[in-house]
């Protein structure tokens, strides 16, 4: 009789501790996943403020490249105007072609500094690598446009 009382007090002393232990655990789980939600605030805010950083310089530079085209492409119109008029057709047609490409290539700039204004992004560890990829293909398309830009008069006028 005395053991089953000591088992019994056993028992219940264990329950008891259980208990506590597992209270404890809850909250030690509740305060974890707090600390692990606002860790995921804090670098989606790290992420925001790197991106925004990065997109503004990137912006800014591509306007004024963009604007350089522009005037580049004013200036091969009035050279088109004085050249010969047997190639005048087919390299205003080409020239057109460019312009319209930079004007696609600036209206892409246009939208993604709107999905920006608009906090259409969302700032996530993938973001920074699509935003690495969305620069590296725009630098490809300008830098293609430039060198197509240079050498109008090369592959047109022999």
């Amino acid at each position: 009789m005395l053991a089953g009382l000591l088992v019994t007090l056993m028992f219940a002393a264990c329950g008891e501790a259980s208990k506590k232990d597992m209270k404890s655990a809850k909250e030690n789980m509740g305060e974890a996943t707090e600390d692990i939600k606002q860790a995921a605030k804090d670098a989606r805010e790290e992420n925001r403020a790197y991106l925004e950083t990065n997109w503004k310089k990137f912006q800014s530079e591509s306007e004024k490249i963009i604007l350089n085209t522009e005037t580049q492409i004013k200036e091969l119109r009035e050279k088109i105007a004085k050249s010969a008029k047997k190639d005048r057709e087919k390299l205003s047609a080409e020239l057109d072609k460019l312009e319209q490409k930079n004007k696609a290539l600036k209206e892409k700039l246009a939208e993604r500094g709107h999905r920006f204004k608009e906090n259409l992004i969302e700032f996530n560890d993938e973001a920074k690598e699509k935003e690495k990829s969305f620069e590296r293909e725009f630098k490809h398309d300008m830098d293609e446009l430039g060198t197509a830009l240079k050498d109008l008069f090369k592959n047109n006028v022999e």
